[in-house]
């Protein structure tokens, strides 16, 4: 044993003394070596379970729900819960395990907390954590057409969820004098997507109003509907 050692100690004094440069490189293979497997050590440190955020994606927390939004509804770790769904005329959302839920008029905020709390109340989950993100956002505006002074689009308020007709056509700068506004027409397709058409006589609702010293119809205009005002015929 001792005669292969010093065999082995003399063929490497050799190698060395004809290739000095070899010891060199066995003391920096080894130091990478040593790198590499810091590394991977590290690596797997980090690599720990995401966490759900407090966020609600890019949607504002303070946005309020309106009628005909869309939204995306997932709960963490709870793949099964997860849902889309079109806020419906009701104010009013169907998802897995609570049902029917009205969420119409809440920040993203409330209605994120108000699922939990339901979840929680019912007994479903110990500590759900909601995240709603709107996904498609229900047209805000009403479009007047026909016998008015500027026909157009009217756009909602921000946290505003129903408009007075009386506002609206005040809007796109009242009737002129060939306006029927005893034939006024509202057309309102539903979160179905079917459409009814309305007819009203805002001559008869703006004289009442006027005598009772109110200051609106009490004719309720939602995003997405159409007004169409007719002239008369002479």
């Amino acid at each position: 044993m001792t005669r292969i050692k010093n065999l082995l100690y003399s063929a490497v004094t050799a190698l060395i003394l004809v290739h000095p440069t070899f010891l060199t490189k066995v003391v920096a293979a080894e130091s990478k070596n040593s790198e590499n497997a810091s590394v991977s050590v590290t690596d797997i440190d980090v690599r720990t379970e995401a966490k759900p955020s407090d966020s609600s994606g890019g949607t504002d927390p303070s946005y309020r729900l309106s009628v005909g939004d869309t939204i995306s509804i997932t709960v963490y770790n709870e793949p099964d819960l997860a849902a889309v769904k079109t806020i419906a005329r009701t104010g009013e959302v169907r998802l897995p395990l609570i049902g029917e839920v009205a969420i119409i008029g809440k920040s993203v905020r409330e209605a994120e907390r108000a699922l939990e709390a339901l979840y929680r109340e019912r007994q479903f989950l110990k500590e759900p954590v909601v995240n709603l993100v709107v996904s498609a956002y229900f047209p805000r505006e009403v479009s007047v057409l026909g016998a008015v002074r500027a026909p157009g689009t009217v756009l909602f308020p921000r946290d505003v969820t129903t408009l007075d007709v009386v506002e609206v056509i005040t809007r796109v700068g009242g009737f002129i004098p060939i306006s029927r506004s005893d034939a006024v027409t509202i057309t309102r397709r539903d979160a179905e997507g079917k459409e009814t058409v309305i007819t009203v006589d805002l001559e008869k609702s703006i004289s009442g109003r006027r005598s009772a010293g109110r200051d609106r119809a009490d004719i309720v205009i939602f995003p997405g509907d159409r007004i169409w005002v007719p002239e008369r015929l002479f």
